[in-house]
């Protein structure tokens, strides 16, 4: 439904959106038998629920990465706690659920940023940029040495999901903008947060 991407850096692995919180033994196992590098960083492409909730494993297991994520995202998961209950009978609906669910535990960004930020991983430099698409704590992430473009869901094979009437009005105009700006980077590799890998 998700994808999580984990890069292997000389300083050790980064994942880029971990993914759902059931699925995070998976995911852990999954990179545990490809890697056995530290999990140096984690980052939140935005904090929808499909995206920032997998690291528990990684966490229960004794690992600190750091988690990067745009400004906006505690806020979010703020309004998450305050409105489980309603965001539960929401996703039920959406979804065609058999009963409530949604996450109230939140493995919170240990460093944000307002508009970008560039991290060095060795061989590898992660530059984040804040972006608004589907939500106000979007980034994307660019890694030039490999000419990769992570999107999360700035693009998900679908057409832009600018609102539906379950969710929130969303940010087209912005949206249109970081596409522009995404396009620009001339990426070889683009990683979108649902759907196919794009090479060349």
């Amino acid at each position: 439904f998700v994808n999580s991407y984990v890069l292997r850096t000389q300083a050790g692995l980064a994942v880029i959106d971990p993914g759902f919180a059931h699925n995070a033994k998976a995911l852990q196992e999954g990179v545990r038998g490809w890697s056995d590098a530290p999990l140096r960083v984690a980052v939140y492409t935005h904090g929808h629920t499909d995206h920032a909730f997998g690291l528990r494993a990684f966490l229960a297991s004794g690992e600190r990465p750091e988690i990067i994520a745009q400004e906006n995202c505690p806020a979010r998961f703020a309004r998450y706690h305050l409105t489980h209950g309603w965001n539960a009978r929401i996703n039920q609906r959406q979804f065609s659920l058999p009963a409530p669910l949604f996450p109230d535990r939140f493995d919170w960004p240990t460093l944000t940023f307002r508009d970008s930020l560039t991290h060095a991983m060795g061989d590898a430099t992660l530059r984040l940029h804040a972006a608004r698409g589907e939500t106000d704590d979007h980034c994307y992430v660019f890694v030039p040495e490999h000419r990769y473009l992570f999107t999360g869901d700035l693009v998900i094979w679908n057409a832009p999901n600018c609102g539906n009437p379950q969710k929130v009005q969303r940010y087209p105009g912005d949206w249109a903008d970081a596409l522009e700006e995404m396009a620009a980077l001339d990426a070889d590799w683009l990683f979108p947060g649902h759907g196919l890998v794009v090479k060349g």
